[in-house]
């Protein structure tokens, strides 16, 4: 951990061998994460890794040197793949929940389409969970802080942050879900 920070913190000062460590020790963790997510969209989880290298060396002198670094990085892969997911696959993954005829969609029907889709799902929710998922994506707390908020045991939220992913899974699908964050 403390050979990361070092190692993170060289790399910021624009250490080319530092970040070729960065590279090396998380680059398979970052892969075999984005893979399971895009369910085996192996190119594509490729391609965006190696672009996110790229922006990391680009940024790296704009980036925070006090990070966990194995936390920072997959927060970064995790919103920078989503991100460019959406772009790539916009239409595509909506035309899998609704039935279109062969029209065009400007953006704002998109929009509107995967909005509607999500607050459907949303709303099959339980309050329980739709309070975690508030709580856990969209104020980015910790699961130790929700738990202290709701003053519930840590393993509580845990269940109920699960039970609620693995129904908007079953309700908007699985590649849709990473457009709720």
């Amino acid at each position: 951990m403390q050979d990361d920070v070092k190692t993170w913190q060289s790399f910021c000062d624009g250490d080319d061998v530092s970040f070729r460590d960065l590279y090396s020790k998380y680059y398979t963790r970052l892969f075999v994460w984005g893979c399971r997510w895009l369910d085996g969209e192996t190119a594509f989880v490729k391609d965006s890794l190696h672009d996110f290298f790229i922006y990391l060396w680009e940024k790296k002198d704009n980036l925070s040197r006090d990070v966990h670094v194995d936390k920072y990085l997959l927060t970064a892969f995790k919103r920078r793949l989503i991100e460019q997911w959406g772009k790539v696959k916009r239409l595509d993954n909506i035309t899998d929940y609704i039935n279109l005829s062969g029209e065009e969609l400007d953006e704002q029907a998109i929009f509107d389409t995967r909005y509607s889709l999500i607050q459907t799902a949303l709303q099959q929710l339980t309050p329980a969970q739709r309070e975690v998922i508030e709580w856990r994506f969209i104020k980015h707390m910790s699961l130790q802080e929700i738990a202290d908020a709701k003053n519930t045991s840590l393993r509580t939220v845990y269940n109920l942050t699960h039970r609620a992913i693995a129904q908007l899974r079953a309700s908007i699908g699985k590649k849709n879900i990473l457009f709720l964050w």
